[in-house]
């Protein structure tokens, strides 16, 4: 009686795996951009603005610290005014106040070009 079931559930199968064997196969194309590219592009989206809305509010914060500002006030370095007077007798406004004192010449100079001379010329 074993050997009956046990022949049975082979005859089944191997008619099962011959049913899907004649079936015909077809293939599809994966598509990268639905599966792949949207869920990484809205990830990063999502991750990218909010690292960004972290990182404005953490600046504005510490913008509008009054201790932080105080410190920067105390230890900071300020930078220097730039002077509008030369210094000396004459007052002649300062160099760094015209936007260029050189004009560009129309004569270019060239590299030099070299030639290799044959020694043996006269041989």
């Amino acid at each position: 009686m074993r050997t009956l079931f046990g022949l049975m559930a082979v005859v089944a199968t191997v008619n099962a795996g011959a049913g899907t064997a004649q079936a015909q196969i077809t293939s599809k194309p994966i598509d990268t951009n639905a599966l792949v590219v949207k869920p990484v592009d809205a990830a990063t989206g999502l991750i990218g603005n909010t690292v960004r809305f972290v990182s404005r509010v953490t600046a504005s914060t510490l913008d509008n610290n009054a201790l932080i500002r105080t410190v920067n006030n105390l230890f900071g370095t300020k930078q220097a005014a730039t002077p509008t007077m030369q210094g000396g007798l004459s007052p002649l406004p300062h160099p760094s106040q015209y936007q260029s004192t050189y004009y560009k010449s129309a004569i270019q100079p060239v590299m030099p070009s070299y030639q290799i001379l044959n020694v043996n010329v006269g041989k």
